[in-house]
């Protein structure tokens, strides 16, 4: 599910037992921004930011022993490459799992 508003965005996705993403679709050459990255997932997990798909421009080790099972890294500007989406992805989940990321365009 997509928000938007101006130039500022937000990009949900849930999923049950397998990886899940949010993606915020490509618009022309102009270029996405993730300000902040959150969710909840019920196992350890890596979390990351990609643009384009599969490559990788930040990530995070979710460790739920320590962390709990939500997660939330605001503050970040994370710049995606120029006309390509940007993906907020979960490497996986048990049962249970999501993923938003939100940001602007430039």
């Amino acid at each position: 599910m997509a928000l938007v508003q101006g130039n500022f965005w937000s990009e949900t996705q849930a999923g049950t037992d397998a990886a899940t993403s949010a993606t915020h679709a490509a618009i022309n050459t102009n270029v996405h921004v993730v300000t902040s990255i959150s969710g909840h997932v019920d196992e350890d997990q890596t979390l990351t930011i990609e643009s384009p798909a599969a490559t990788i421009l930040w990530q995070a080790a979710i460790d739920v022993s320590v962390e709990g099972t939500s997660f939330n890294f605001p503050g970040l500007s994370v710049v995606g490459a120029s006309g390509k989406a940007i993906i907020g992805k979960l490497a996986g989940s048990n049962a249970d799992c999501q993923v938003n990321i939100s940001g602007h365009t430039i």
